[in-house]
């Protein structure tokens, strides 16, 4: 399966100088109802809820138990960080515009399996990639309230309105841990090498990657220069990356 990462040329070289992947928790996207329970799905749970009320004397305990979905969306939001890829055979000039602007963009070609053995050894078996389902919230029914409840599943549902994105994502827990880097790029501290410590407070980490693996091709804009394209070249060689950078197909 073809995947495209869009990337404006400061994320570029985060991405190459960390030798890491950006993951960005779900409440940060520019969908604001990421992680958000489905309608139909949400009546059912807090129908679930009303009932298990009857089970508690004290109003405390009645109120945490309606403020249930809310808060295990919120929960969520924070928790689950995701990278996100096109699906796609080749370029598309509308996510060129949307995610990597002007002429020093960069867009990396790869596969889902490269993806994935490019990052599997950093996430330590905790983590879900699949394609993202386009859905109506308001009358999608194909979620149980099992599934409800699992934040990583309604990480892959989002709105019909950006099904033109084509979207593969991968998605972790918001920890940083042996194999990730903090959100300003910091390896992992002392207490943070022992183990999964939660960093959900901040907007995502970083997920050290084998580049080589992951990066099948490497395109400069539309409309880039040589000379920028002759810098990415070098940047490339400095941390043993050897393949040709190519200019996009597309007209700029």
């Amino acid at each position: 399966m073809v995947i495209w990462r869009y990337l404006t040329f400061q994320k570029f070289v985060k991405l190459i100088g960390l030798g890491a992947v950006w993951f960005a928790k779900l409440g940060i996207f520019e969908d604001v109802e990421e992680g958000i329970t489905p309608e139909l799905t949400r009546q059912k749970m807090k129908t679930q809820h009303r009932e298990m009320e009857a089970w508690f004397p004290d109003e405390e305990r009645r109120s945490q138990i309606r403020r249930f979905v809310e808060d295990n969306e919120q929960y969520g939001r924070d928790l689950i960080v995701a990278n996100c890829w096109c699906i796609r055979e080749q370029e598309s000039k509308d996510m060129w515009t949307k995610y990597a602007e002007g002429n020093e963009g960069v867009v990396i070609k790869s596969t889902a399996g490269a993806l994935t053995r490019a990052l599997v050894q950093s996430l330590k078996n905790k983590w879900w990639i699949g394609k993202v389902s386009y859905i109506d919230r308001a009358t999608h029914d194909g979620m149980s309230m099992y599934e409800g409840h699992q934040a990583h599943l309604r990480a892959f549902l989002k709105g019909r309105s950006y099904s033109d994105e084509s979207e593969l994502r991968i998605a972790t827990m918001n920890f940083v841990a042996p194999g990730c880097l903090n959100p300003d790029g910091s390896p992992p501290n002392e207490k943070q090498q022992k183990g999964f410590i939660d960093a959900s407070s901040g907007p995502g980490i970083y997920v050290k990657a084998n580049l080589s693996t992951l990066i099948n091709e490497l395109h400069t804009a539309p409309g880039a220069s040589e000379s920028h394209r002759a810098k990415i070249d070098v940047m490339l060689s400095k941390v043993g990356i050897r393949l040709p950078v190519e200019r996009s197909e597309l007209t700029p």
